[in-house]
């Protein structure tokens, strides 16, 4: 009886740990040079516009930076906490293993 609680509980745990981390793929930020890029574009598209004025593009410019820098504070947030996950999983998957083979 004590192992089908422990094999529900291991195959509970895998699924929601698999669910988080996979959820959280999503926002990691793998291509973070691709993603600086478009960063730059933006910047220098609102350089070259002629219908604000310099305080409006100063402020435009600090607002993609902000953005692109919580961006990448979410990322890292997301992998940590998705990293954590798989740990989890590894370290319940090993003592999973070593419950089985032990006698009653």
């Amino acid at each position: 009886m004590k192992k089908k609680i422990a094999i529900a509980l291991y195959l509970i745990t895998i699924l929601i740990c698999g669910w988080i981390i996979i959820n959280y793929v999503k926002y990691v930020d793998i291509s973070s040079n691709k993603t600086d890029w478009y960063v730059m574009d933006a910047k220098h598209k609102v350089s070259e516009r002629t219908d604000i004025n310099n305080y409006e593009k100063e402020l435009l410019k600090n607002q993609i930076d902000q953005n692109r820098k919580n961006e990448k504070n979410i990322a890292k947030h997301r992998f940590s906490n998705s990293i954590s996950c798989f740990c989890f999983d590894c370290h319940t998957t090993s003592l999973v293993s070593f419950y089985f083979p032990s006698p009653k």
